[in-house]
């Protein structure tokens, strides 16, 4: 049964995350209003907050905060086979123009 109450949008952004700051690099695989999936090997436990720096398509780098809600870590040799391995982010924190940038990367 499908738990989100928002759409997201398929976008691969890259983004650079960590607890202190933002060292791992991953990119998303969709981001919503309230949330996003960062494709990595390098996982955090859920209840992480995490800092996320990510570079939109112009280049311009915009940062968020958030709380780790699930995760899953697979062996690099494993990654052909399993569709996701990464973490689902919800968002603490955005910067105030972080919604016009999600409304112009849907097109």
């Amino acid at each position: 049964m499908e738990k989100r109450t928002t759409n997201r949008l398929n976008k691969r952004l890259m983004v650079r995350f960590g607890k202190a700051k933002p060292e791992a690099i991953g990119f998303t695989a969709d981001i919503s209003d309230t949330g996003l999936f960062i494709k990595s090997n390098t996982v955090h436990l859920p209840g992480t907050v995490l800092i996320i720096d990510m570079t939109l398509p112009d280049e311009r780098v915009i940062r968020v905060r958030g709380r780790v809600v699930w995760a899953k870590r697979v062996p690099p040799n494993m990654l052909r086979f399993v569709k996701k391995s990464g973490m689902g982010i919800f968002l603490d924190e955005t910067p105030p123009d972080y919604y016009s940038i999600l409304g112009d990367l849907k097109g």
